[in-house]
């Protein structure tokens, strides 16, 4: 693990496309994240599973999370996590290169929030 630093998104003709889930979700993870001059500095040493619960459901964002988690010693939950084929294809992928994710394109009952 280590440090990334990248700037803020930007240049979407589609509009704003904020990223405070991705953030939120990285801290809830154990990254440390630090915002200034128009950047994001990440210090990813220690990398803890956890349970994410999304405001709504985002491709972009449960992807991210999917990303980072695979990198962490126990299980991480998404909850209200996008259920796109890509999130199907990621999850694939990932379990390919050795990852355990399971329950991407789950039906989702009408009720239900997960």
């Amino acid at each position: 693990m280590g440090k990334a630093k990248f700037s803020y998104p930007g240049g979407c003709d589609i509009g704003a496309r904020p990223i405070d889930l991705h953030l939120k979700a990285f801290k809830e993870l154990g990254i440390n994240i630090k915002e200034e001059s128009g950047s994001i500095k990440c210090n990813t040493e220690k990398i803890t599973p956890g349970e994410i619960h999304l405001d709504f459901p985002s491709v972009g964002a449960t992807e991210n999370i999917m990303l980072v988690a695979v990198l962490a010693e126990g299980t991480t939950i998404i909850k209200n996590a996008a259920m796109e084929p890509e999130i199907v294809d990621l999850q694939n992928m990932l379990n390919k290169m050795g990852a355990k994710i399971t329950g991407a394109r789950r039906k989702r009952n009408k009720n239900s929030t997960e």
